[in-house]
């Protein structure tokens, strides 16, 4: 059979891809979606990136598929354990898994050969959207249209309202890989050609990262940042740049009651009482497993079911997230096995590519690994896992560039010796 060939509508791929990742964002968390139709059109949307990359043509190198491949199957294993020993039916757990389906969307990018360039102005152009949002909504309060914590009532029946923390309206749009990224990217630009509108695409990353009012990524984003520009030997005049961190590190910390007021205070409380986080760390480490098996592939999607429902009360009533619990909560749900299968990414495909990365992915993938033990793809809503097929895709391109022109310089080197000969 004839396979389609998704390089002859490579723009209308790319109008897919925008589409997709945005409703993966669950349209900036618009505060009118209706969440069943949402569920719904999320379920056709993976269906149709199966069928697609079905029945069209595939490219001949992706040196990241196999990979991408992995992480999307193995954790299917939790689906017999979930059934065996939670009385969750494959059918339900299939269902539930489902959404996962959309970072297959990283196939149609190789298969359509979207380009890098293109890309990375979308994603540029959401972030800005996204922080664009944040920054309009701290002054329409109480009036808002993007939220993914909604102020209502909450599971006590109590009226919970806008969480503010330093004086800034946190409204917990997804995705924060999104400012983050022009963080990592226009901070690679910037030490390249040193051009104005990467420095301030940089800034408006950093202030997109501080919007979020999260101690995790602001310390992952400065860990990703200085570790690579420590360990890079590719940049020039470095202890010029680390010497500029330092003296920006240093203004912020001067002024770090004003604009750390609440998240020190939040630190501290973590710190001297019983943290609902350490609980669920207890919990899905050391209590809530079925039974052996879902130890090894996991206790399953969580589905339409009493197993279902059983987390649900422990989200709803106890507070309990796999969400707050990265790794933990990726191997309460998909198995030791998925836990480890993810580290390996970074062993054997990461760190094995690392010169042939640019900077940007290898900041990426450090801030995606001190995250981990808190939040990773496997625990937060999709568009963690589109954001990074995106990344794994940008990652395969600079792998195959790299490659490319190592090959042509080694062509070149071995005319200069047969001429010489």
């Amino acid at each position: 059979m004839r396979r389609l060939d998704l390089r002859n509508y490579s723009k209308i791929a790319l109008a897919g891809v925008v589409f997709l990742f945005v409703h993966s964002l669950r349209y900036f968390d618009f505060v009118g979606l209706n969440e069943g139709f949402y569920v719904l059109v999320t379920k056709l949307l993976a269906l149709s990136l199966i069928a697609l990359c079905a029945i069209s043509r595939n490219p001949k190198r992706i040196p990241g598929g196999y990979w991408m491949l992995a992480l999307l199957v193995v954790p299917m294993l939790s689906f017999l354990p979930a059934w065996l020993e939670n009385g969750q039916s494959p059918f339900r757990s299939f269902s539930s898994y489902l959404p996962f389906g959309l970072a297959l969307v990283y196939f149609i990018l190789h298969k359509s050969r979207v380009s890098p360039s293109e890309l990375i102005r979308i994603i540029t152009i959401l972030a800005l959207v996204r922080i664009g949002i944040f920054v309009i909504q701290q002054f329409t309060y109480p009036y808002y249209l993007f939220s993914f914590r909604p102020e209502g009532l909450d599971s006590y029946g109590l009226f919970s309202k806008i969480e503010v923390r330093s004086g800034i309206y946190r409204y917990y749009i997804e995705d924060t890989y999104l400012s983050m990224f022009l963080v990592f990217y226009y901070l690679q630009k910037a030490i390249k050609r040193r051009q104005t509108s990467d420095i301030v695409l940089f800034l408006v990353g950093l202030a997109g990262v501080y919007l979020d009012q999260s101690r995790q990524f602001m310390l992952s984003t400065l860990l990703a940042v200085l570790f690579v520009l420590l360990f890079s030997s590719t940049i020039r005049n470095k202890w010029w740049l680390l010497i500029g961190a330092g003296v920006i590190i240093g203004v912020v910390l001067l002024n770090s009651e004003k604009l750390f007021d609440d998240l020190l205070y939040m630190t501290q409380k973590d710190i001297s009482s019983d943290n609902i986080r350490i609980m669920a760390y207890t919990t899905y480490a050391f209590e809530f497993w079925g039974g052996i098996l879902s130890v090894i592939f996991g206790n399953g999607p969580v589905g339409n079911s009493a197993y279902g429902e059983q987390v649900q009360y422990m989200y709803e009533n106890l507070h309990l997230f796999h969400a707050d619990v990265g790794l933990v909560g990726a191997a309460n749900l998909y198995g030791v096995v998925t836990v480890l299968l993810f580290l390996s990414f970074f062993i054997f495909f990461v760190f094995r590519n690392w010169r042939k990365l640019q900077m940007h992915l290898k900041m990426y993938y450090i801030a995606m690994l001190v995250n981990a033990p808190l939040v990773t793809i496997y625990t937060q809503n999709i568009n963690w896992f589109v954001f990074f097929a995106f990344m794994l895709y940008l990652s395969d391109r600079s792998i195959i560039a790299y490659d490319r022109k190592k090959m042509l310089l080694r062509s070149l080197r071995n005319n200069v010796i047969e001429a010489k000969a």
